[in-house]
């Protein structure tokens, strides 16, 4: 019979943890076996080479999906193509540290030959900085690239490359979000949300609260939608502005699940409430519910027509604007939403005659909170 290896001597020996044994488990690299008169893990000496396998792939920084690849071939075909084209991701990378290297000696070149001394050569150097920064920020570069505008180039591409490297799987960020319980829809959600923290004494985090915060993080580069600057959201054309708040909820949504992640580790169970991204991270969701509700979607347009109404515009102009978001709510009436009617996400209808208890009776049941 073959020797079972203990889960505590298969991570000392490999000095790998229990949590990424389970995780190559999960994804389906390795397998355990578990004997009668044992309740922990066991592994077998199959299993063990399997995970000096894996192990060697990870320390070529074969990902997780490619590796999946490799072992379910029953050639070596994939392997080889899996191993030429990280042999083609290492040349891309060193020929950038190479070039890296040269831009940094230029650099080095051109302040040792310039006296620091005088002020005409610190003048001069911050002339021709302010110089090139006009040129990269107003100007569409062609030609030979300056060393300036190519280190902005290298370093992109080395930063494209880290990225890459720091993906997280998607059963590992469900782990993380297990816990947090998401109410999304209408702003019924938050007297819904504080009524269920209240009972079960489980943190709440509002979205819309945080906003300002996420705001002041944001950078144009990677969250356009929260730093456009717009300073009358309801001046907008509806669909512009409709268009806006789905790309600022598109741009937060990271940041609250970076809130949500930190949160978790302070509080055992946590209701997220109001707006999200839902299609970006409904694969990490564990529990969801829907709150839908005709009467809030009148009460956006009423406020739109009253706002339009008082503007400094043509009655030609007001006449325009207002049909169309009626027009586009009314096409939208009825509709079950995307994330329910795809992918099972409990939907609950709230009308004039629907109290805060009732609902949150109703989603507590299907959480399970009750038995927790």
């Amino acid at each position: 019979m073959n020797d079972l290896y203990k889960i505590r001597d298969i991570s000392t020996k490999y000095s790998i943890s229990a949590r990424t044994l389970r995780y190559y488990e999960d994804m389906g690299l390795l397998h355990s076996i578990r004997s009668d008169d044992y309740a922990y893990r066991l592994y077998d000496e199959a299993a063990v080479r399997r995970l000096e396998q894996i192990l060697i792939l990870r320390k070529l920084n074969i990902n997780i999906k490619d590796i999946q690849r490799v072992f379910a071939a029953s050639g070596s075909d994939v392997v080889l193509e899996v191993l030429h084209k990280k042999v083609m991701d290492i040349d891309e990378e060193a020929a950038l540290l190479h070039e890296l290297k040269e831009i940094v000696t230029a650099f080095i070149r051109q302040i040792e030959q310039a006296d620091f001394t005088r002020d005409a050569d610190v003048k001069l150097l911050y002339n021709k900085a302010k110089e090139i920064e006009t040129q990269l920020t107003n100007v569409e570069y062609t030609g030979n690239p300056s060393p300036v505008h190519r280190l902005f180039e290298v370093t992109d591409k080395l930063e494209e490359k880290a990225v890459s490297r720091l993906s997280i799987p998607d059963n590992v960020m469900k782990r993380m979000l297990q816990n947090v319980y998401f109410i999304w829809g209408s702003n019924e959600g938050i007297p819904v949300a504080e009524e269920l923290g209240r009972r079960y004494g489980l943190y709440v985090y509002h979205t819309c609260e945080n906003r300002s915060k996420h705001l002041n993080n944001a950078d144009p580069q990677f969250q356009p939608g929260l730093c456009r600057n717009v300073p009358d959201f309801w001046a907008q054309n509806p669909e512009d502005a409709m268009q806006w708040e789905s790309e600022i909820v598109h741009d937060f949504t990271p940041m609250v699940i970076m809130d949500l992640i930190q949160l978790s580790g302070i509080h055992e169970k946590i209701i997220c409430e109001n707006d999200i991204d839902i299609s970006s991270i409904l694969q990490y969701v564990t529990h969801a519910v829907r709150i839908s509700n005709d009467k809030a979607a009148n009460d956006f347009i009423d406020r739109y027509e009253n706002e339009i109404r008082s503007r400094d515009i043509s009655e030609d102009e007001k006449e325009r604007l207002i049909p169309t978001v009626s027009t586009a709510y009314e096409k939208a009436k009825g509709e079950i939403p995307g994330e329910a009617a795809q992918y099972g996400v409990k939907q609950i209808i709230w009308d004039d005659n629907t109290t805060v208890e009732q609902t949150a009776d109703i989603i507590a049941a299907y959480f399970g909170l009750d038995d927790a």
